[in-house]
């Protein structure tokens, strides 16, 4: 059943047009897929969703899309920057902090440990003299580095 008003069609079930009548339901409807399979078998084609975007859809969709390749250009490019950025602040810690090495020190005395080891191997603390005189050496050139720079 149609009912017109302003020019545009309204379908109405039959169950609204009873009800409106003041009829009662014959039988109650406990299964509501059942009123759910009648509203929609009612519904006209008109009303259905088209399958085929309209013209304001695809607008969006453009816009959209537009919006997001700006905004993934803006992010490689913020990528870049912050790379570059990352890479000049390495840069700067290394030059403060790691300085190239002197020359190498007690190596005499590295060798003696390192051979004491290699002859020692269950018995490591028969090394410990000559770890010992290491260990001094190392700390007495520490100093004079010190002494040289202060």
């Amino acid at each position: 059943m149609f009912f017109f008003s302003n020019n545009y069609n309204n379908k109405v079930s039959q169950s609204v047009v009873r009800r409106l009548k003041g009829e009662t339901e014959s039988e109650p409807k406990t299964d509501h897929t059942e009123s759910r399979r009648e509203q929609f078998s009612d519904t006209t084609t008109e009303t259905r969703i088209p399958r085929e975007p309209s013209q304001e859809v695809k607008k969006l969709e453009s816009y959209y899309q537009s919006k997001l390749a700006e905004l993934e250009k803006r992010n490689a490019s913020l990528l870049k920057q912050t790379t570059a950025q990352f890479a000049e602040a390495v840069q700067e810690v290394e030059k403060k902090f790691l300085k190239t090495t002197g020359p190498q020190v007690c190596s005499d005395l590295q060798t003696k440990v390192y051979q004491c080891y290699q002859s020692n191997p269950d018995q490591t603390l028969e090394c410990s003299s000559v770890v010992k005189a290491f260990v001094d050496c190392v700390e007495r050139a520490r100093q004079n580095a010190l002494l040289r720079k202060g």
